[in-house]
């Protein structure tokens, strides 16, 4: 069961990253000119919803494993990422806490803040993005990049906490208006490569979305 559960969350790290992705133009202007630039680029939306197609590839295997769902980001809420295939689960991250359920809705885990391991140093991050707690993003990672034509660019974030070392080795992104690919690169040689389809801005949840995070 321990090590089902370590692998499931290994897994939702592409989803905590795909969170302070999707809010680096906030992250922005506490830290360098480079992502100053890359905030001017990027479209500002309290909402920001969309699908993924997520491949990760494990040391030591050929055959990544590959998932696909949709996810919705919430500026003054968190995050909802719900995988469809191949399995149903969902992902309920919040600055208060994180649920994960499976098909049927039951609680799978629940983490609170103080009862995270070096594994939730993303995650932490990430909550850090959600309550617009931006120094110590600017102090957790080296942030390297560069602009594109038009309004593309490309970022790779290097983690300066040692716990969040011990978890992953770089997060790369790729953008123009909004996040379109993900690579998080972890420190046991996993890959995770997550893309983003359909995204969209909005003003507000759905109400669908509302109950999501009830």
């Amino acid at each position: 069961m321990g090590s089902t559960v370590r692998r499931q969350r290994r897994q939702w790290l592409g989803g905590f990253s795909l969170v302070a992705a999707l809010w680096l133009p906030a992250l922005a202007w506490a830290a360098s000119d480079l992502l100053s630039d890359v905030a001017a680029r990027v479209a500002q939306s309290p909402v920001i919803r969309g699908k993924f197609e997520q491949q990760r590839q494990l040391a030591g295997f050929d055959k990544p494993l590959r998932s696909r769902g949709d996810f919705v980001v919430a500026r003054d809420r968190g995050m909802i990422w719900a995988t469809r295939e191949p399995l149903v689960s969902t992902l309920v991250a919040t600055p208060d806490s994180l649920v994960v359920r499976d098909g049927e809705g039951h609680v799978q885990q629940r983490i609170a803040p103080g009862g995270r391991d070096g594994m939730q140093a993303v995650g932490d991050s990430v909550a850090a993005l959600l309550r617009a707690d931006f120094a110590p993003l600017a102090r957790a990672f080296d942030i390297d990049g560069k602009l594109g034509g038009g309004r593309t660019w490309r970022l790779v974030l290097t983690p300066r906490d040692a716990a969040m070392k011990r978890a992953v080795s770089r997060i790369e992104l790729a953008g123009d208006r909004y996040v379109r690919e993900v690579r998080v690169r972890e420190a046991g040689g996993d890959v995770t490569q997550v893309r983003l389809l359909a995204v969209q801005g909005a003003d507000s949840l759905s109400s669908d979305e509302e109950r999501g995070f009830d």
